[in-house]
């Protein structure tokens, strides 16, 4: 690989410039998602404080900080000037009573309605995988949009040069997708891909099959999988306990507790919110109260 002078890259260059452009790739990708998910949601009303997009520190910054905010759906109201702060890395439980905009509140971070810094790339867990003919495992390998499509470039690349194409253009292209795919650790993706889905109830054999064959409940459990094997900076999950039997439970507690980027999450089990949360944010008069702790430390400190 070589610089814009024309000069060969070293290794820890090249690592460099391969490690930016697949980033640009992948938010590129959410994006896409993102723009239509704003689609989706135009039946809701969002403003916010505008932001310095030329400010340094908040284009760099992997944090969240969303001030004066105010959001209503059907035209009611359900936050008015209200300020949400994620520290990046940390895990956060958003509690409320029912009806009152937490899952409103994930879709409009989603849709980009809300502003964030363009380095957090999200997920929002919402629905399940399409029932086709995908099989489980290729339905979470292909959650990685950026490498999979290198992957089949590596494919396509390699079928021209075993039938004698062997142009100069077609091997240096070859070797930049290996360097891509070995830069991003795709050796050991299916082995990751298939340790979540197991760990979600999946066997081995149930893994093979495709998505068309399991009920709405499995499909989400597929969408939680291809989060969680992509690993967002941001992942925003609402009431990911609903579909899974209490194994699957366990195994997704004890996987988010060392989860090591940032997540919000919504749930009514509490269990799982003392489990996973390190600080809850709880909507209260139309604004998010952050109180340090698991959800337990956050009744008693409501209580006094």
């Amino acid at each position: 690989m070589y610089g814009p002078d024309g000069k060969k890259l070293s290794n820890k260059e090249r690592k460099r410039l391969l490690k930016v452009k697949l980033a640009e790739e992948r938010e590129a990708a959410y994006e896409a998602s993102a723009s239509k998910a704003s689609k989706e949601g135009a039946q809701f009303a969002c403003s916010q404080t505008a932001v310095n997009e030329k400010d340094p520190q908040w284009e760099n910054s992997l944090d969240v900080n969303i001030p004066n905010f105010s959001i209503s759906a059907a035209g009611k109201i359900l936050f008015k000037d209200a300020s949400l702060t994620i520290g990046h890395g940390r895990r956060y439980g958003l509690v409320g009573p029912n009806g009152r905009g937490k899952s409103t509140l994930l879709k409009m971070i989603h849709s980009r309605d809300l502003k964030l810094p363009p380095r957090i790339d999200f997920l929002y867990v919402e629905q399940e995988v399409v029932a086709d003919d995908t099989p489980a495992v290729e339905a979470v390998l292909r959650a990685d949009t950026v490498r999979w499509n290198l992957m089949e470039e590596e494919k396509t690349l390699m079928q021209a040069v075993d039938a004698g194409d062997e142009s100069v253009e077609k091997i240096e292209r070859l070797q930049q997708v290996v360097d891509e795919l070995t830069a991003m650790g795709a050796d050991s993706a299916e082995a990751k891909a298939r340790r979540i889905l197991y760990g979600l109830g999946f066997t081995m054999d149930m893994q093979t099959k495709p998505t068309k064959m399991f009920s709405g409940g499995w499909r989400m459990r597929i969408s939680l999988a291809r989060a969680l094997f992509v690993e967002p900076t941001l992942l925003m999950l609402d009431e990911p306990t609903n579909h899974l039997d209490l194994n699957a439970v366990i195994w997704l507690d004890e996987y988010l507790q060392r989860w090591k980027k940032t997540l919000l999450v919504v749930s009514h089990d509490q269990d799982f919110l003392n489990s996973v949360c390190q600080e809850m944010l709880h909507i209260e008069d139309l604004k998010l109260i952050s109180y340090k702790g698991n959800y337990d430390s956050f009744k008693k400190a409501e209580a006094t």
